[in-house]
C-alpha cells in the first residue's frame, strides 16, 4: 500500500510540474482578431504578425496586402488579403462599416471601394488581389473584384489562371 501510494503522488506531482510549465509557457494573449475602442473609424497602425485573419486565422504578416473593417462601433476586425474580406462580409450586414486596404504602389490606407485591383498579384492567400491608389489598365474596381472574388475567378482557378498569367 505504502508503495502504491508513494507511486501515485509521484505520478500526480510531475503531472502538475508539466501541466505548471504548459500553462506557464502558453501566449498570455492568445490569438488576436479585433481591436476594439476605434471611435474615430481610422485604421489602426500595427505591426505584422500582431494580429490574425478574422476570415482564414492566417497571421497579418504582409502589410501591403493587408485591409481592415471598422464597424460604427468602433470594432476593428484584420485581414491578410483583401479576398478574405470579400469573403468575410459574404454573410454580413455591417452597416455604417468602413473597409480600408493597403495599396502596393503608395502604401497607404485607404478606402478599399477607392482603390484599383490588380488580378495577378502574389497575395498572401493566392488570390491575385492587391489593391492600388491609382488605376491602371487592365485594373478593376472593389466591385468588379467583389464581384469576381464571389464567383471564384481568382487565381485559384486554373482557367482564370492560365488567362490571366498569358496576357
Amino acid at each position: 500500500m505504502k508503495k502504491f501510494l508513494i507511486s501515485f503522488l509521484t505520478v500526480v506531482i510531475g503531472g502538475a510540474v508539466i501541466m505548471i510549465l504548459f500553462v506557464s509557457l502558453a501566449k498570455q494573449d492568445g490569438p488576436r482578431y479585433v481591436y476594439k475602442g476605434n471611435s474615430q473609424q481610422k485604421p489602426i497602425a500595427f505591426k505584422p504578425k500582431e494580429y490574425q485573419c478574422s476570415e482564414c486565422n492566417m497571421d497579418v504578416e504582409y502589410m501591403e496586402y493587408a485591409a481592415q473593417i471598422i464597424t460604427k462601433d468602433g470594432i476593428t476586425y484584420f485581414f491578410d488579403d483583401i479576398g478574405c474580406v470579400v469573403l468575410w462580409l459574404k454573410n454580413r450586414e455591417l452597416d455604417g462599416s468602413l473597409i480600408f486596404t493597403q495599396t502596393l504602389d503608395t502604401h497607404r490606407w485607404i478606402d478599399a471601394n477607392r482603390a484599383w485591383y490588380t488580378r495577378t498579384a502574389s497575395s498572401p492567400m493566392g488570390y491575385g488581389l492587391a489593391a492600388y491608389e491609382e488605376p491602371k489598365e487592365k485594373f478593376v474596381s472593389y466591385e468588379d473584384m467583389r464581384l469576381l472574388m464571389l464567383q471564384g475567378k481568382t487565381l485559384h482557378d486554373p482557367f482564370v489562371k492560365k488567362s490571366l498569367l498569358s496576357q
